[in-house]
């Protein structure tokens, strides 16, 4: 005998394959956007992974500004040759002197077999860099800071790049503490200020907007009187005419001039603004040759002390 399927039964599955189907189709669909939406987690995963720290046992550095970072990260035993601003900084270490960091030979760096070679965006000539790019030898290259933002962004991108960020977060807290020790003996106060840079035999240079030295009065919060770019000549008489409450004189061979000498080649400086209420310093201007460095942020904070009232 025969079973004879219900219509009502059989209209059912008629219904219920293309269901099925559709369900079926669903499965797969969520399937394949899972799949698809792993694959692009793992490419954007990719692309914005951070390269793996660098072993380096050999390590040019030439840049003082590196140079400084990377002893103040205890990296310095391993550095092996550096540029000619980097050379006080490292006196008495039996480390080869490349030459100055503008003009590099590539030849020489890449002799000397290094693991990593840190420079900044003045490293030169193009070809040297475009050497050490076809090398495929690990190179950074940091931006010259003219702010404490832009050198602690130097320092973490080292610090992680050698497997020592916990040291450089110290250093970075450091130099904001630093910071915040400037702002609070500067107390608002505003005062109009002028950067020299003492040539000796040449005279007086003074800073203009885009210079270190407009870096450093930035950050004592002060508003650079210049109104140019660059460094420029200028006279005495001129100083007088501006008149400005703050003047830094900054000297780039032997240290920071002493402020006796410096009056008594430059007498008319006393009759400044300036002069009349002691706020003539000096700085090393050696340690702004890369921008602001670790010690040039030091250095201002003793500046402070001086040049604000609330500070005395």
């Amino acid at each position: 005998m025969t079973m004879m399927v219900s219509p009502i039964i059989s209209r059912y599955k008629e219904l219920n394959t293309p269901l099925e189907t559709c369900m079926n189709q669903s499965e797969f669909s969520r399937r394949s956007i899972r799949k698809l939406f792993y694959g692009v987690l793992v490419l954007f995963s990719t692309q914005i992974a951070i390269a793996e720290p660098i072993h380096a046992e050999r390590i040019i550095s030439v840049d003082s500004n590196a140079t400084e970072i990377l002893l103040a990260l205890g990296v310095g035993s391993k550095i092996i040759a550096t540029d000619i601003t980097s050379e006080p900084l490292l006196k008495g270490e039996n480390i080869q002197i490349l030459g100055y960091h503008r003009t590099l030979s590539a030849e020489a760096l890449l002799s000397l077999q290094p693991d990593l070679i840190v420079g900044s965006d003045h490293t030169g000539p193009a070809a040297t860099v475009n050497a050490i790019q076809q090398a495929q030898i690990n190179f950074i290259q940091l931006d010259s800071p003219e702010s404490v933002a832009e050198l602690s962004r130097n320092i973490h991108r080292l610090a992680k790049s050698l497997n020592r960020e916990a040291t450089g977060q110290a250093l970075i807290d450091d130099i904001q503490q630093l910071e915040n020790a400037i702002v609070s003996k500067q107390n608002g106060s505003a005062l109009n200020m002028v950067f020299l840079l003492d040539l000796n035999d040449r005279g007086l240079s003074q800073a203009g907007r885009d210079t270190v030295g407009n870096a450093l009065i930035t950050l004592l919060h002060g508003e650079n009187v210049s109104n140019f770019n660059g460094f420029q000549t200028v006279s005495l008489e001129s100083i007088l005419a501006i008149n400005p409450d703050v003047i830094i004189v900054g000297k780039r061979i032997n240290g920071a001039p002493e402020k006796e000498q410096l009056l008594a080649r430059y007498t008319l400086l006393k009759n400044t603004a300036a002069g009349q209420a002691q706020r003539i310093v000096s700085v090393d201007a050696s340690k702004l040759i890369a921008g602001l460095s670790i010690t040039a942020v030091n250095q201002a904070n003793q500046l402070a002390e001086i040049i604000f009232p609330s500070a005395r």
